[in-house]
């Protein structure tokens, strides 16, 4: 027998088309109000009020799930009010989700995991040590967004995917998740508020690229270098910089816009003179826009944050090349909030199925 769907990873349509598929007459109407009311308003009952009939409500009860995450703990950064959650699935699985404000007060977005833990082994991120238990489900990174912004006090706006694992290596159920999270029913969001952030996945970046997608596409670059770059992220090494370079080259032609580039600033590592010769050779063709981020889990003999000087003369390079440059701040630090910090703790940094 068929498992039953989880509400928090269907749109209006899908839930229709699964009531028609059990003999459930259901208008498109009556579909998107049962979709608003559970997944945007995150209300696990139906109010007598409702006006969808009782055998309609009865039928989604019986034939989908719409259990929430729990959320297993809580970490704010007071330095800079990055709060982390740790949560867990019905299978015990933990993963992430991180309440970011904004620059306007009052206002956050949340950055969502795709994976529990990752399979990607970046050298300077805490999430890879973890290594890969399982794919997160559509439903459970909608849940995740729900259980952080319905503590926010503020307006969420947005939605990255970029905490734990390589969302395009999760591609259906992450895309499943910015529909959901893009509809009026559902997150209501808007679509070019929603990234999606892959450390170079070229046959996915391609397959995105000739969809359409309307969310924005963040590539993480960290080094324009090709054994830099293999030993920084070893596992985006199977797909040379050259097929990458021409995936963001055609990434850029079809959305008629810069290309978001995200480079992890490692210091006295990939800030000299050589990383931007090599990136001008590499995509000067290309309209790029830079995220500069912070690493976000420096240790003593590990990789370390950039100096302040060592960061101005980089971004001074990159803008005389026609880049504009945003630094990101990565948060939370502090409380063992950023990325696979909480994860991190609970299983003590070790490799292997996060419970």
């Amino acid at each position: 027998m068929t498992s039953r769907p989880h509400l928090f990873g269907m749109l209006p349509t899908d839930l229709a088309a699964h009531l028609r598929d059990h003999g459930i007459a259901v208008r498109d109407g009556e579909a998107r109000r049962i979709q608003a009311h559970a997944v945007h308003h995150a209300q696990q009952g139906f109010p007598e009020s409702n006006p969808v009939p009782r055998t309609v409500k009865q039928a989604v009860d019986e034939l989908t799930i719409r259990t929430p995450l729990e959320i297993v703990e809580r970490a704010e950064d007071p330095a800079d009010g990055f709060l982390k959650y740790l949560l867990r699935s019905p299978d015990g699985a933990l993963s992430e989700a991180v309440r970011i404000p904004l620059h306007k007060p009052d206002t956050f977005t949340i950055c969502l995991s795709s994976q529990v833990g990752c399979a990607m082994d970046c050298a300077f991120c805490a999430t890879g040590r973890l290594g890969l238990s399982r794919n997160l489900r559509a439903w459970e990174m909608v849940a995740a967004f729900q259980a952080v912004r319905h503590e926010a006090p503020g307006r969420v706006s947005g939605a990255v995917f970029m905490g734990q694992g390589e969302p395009l290596l999760n591609e259906r159920e992450v895309l499943q998740a910015a529909r959901v999270l893009s509809d009026p029913c559902g997150g209501r969001i808007k679509a070019d508020a929603i990234s999606i952030s892959t450390v170079g996945v070229v046959p996915a970046i391609r397959r995105y690229t000739a969809a359409g997608h309307p969310y924005r596409l963040i590539v993480s670059l960290t080094s324009a270098l090709e054994a830099r770059r293999a030993e920084l992220l070893p596992a985006a090494a199977r797909w040379p910089l050259d097929e990458l370079a021409d995936a963001i080259r055609a990434h850029a032609t079809a959305i008629q816009d810069r290309v978001t580039v995200a480079w992890v600033v490692l210091g006295g590592v990939n800030t000299g003179p050589e990383e931007v010769e090599a990136l001008h050779r590499l995509l000067g063709d290309v309209r790029l826009r830079f995220n500069l981020i912070d690493v976000n889990d420096p240790r003593p003999g590990g990789y370390q944050r950039a100096t302040a000087e060592e960061l101005d003369v980089f971004r001074d390079q990159l803008q005389s090349l026609g880049i504009p440059v945003v630094r990101r701040y990565s948060g939370g630090a502090a409380a063992h909030a950023a990325c696979g910090m909480l994860a991190a703790r609970r299983v003590g940094g070790r490799r292997g199925t996060v419970r």
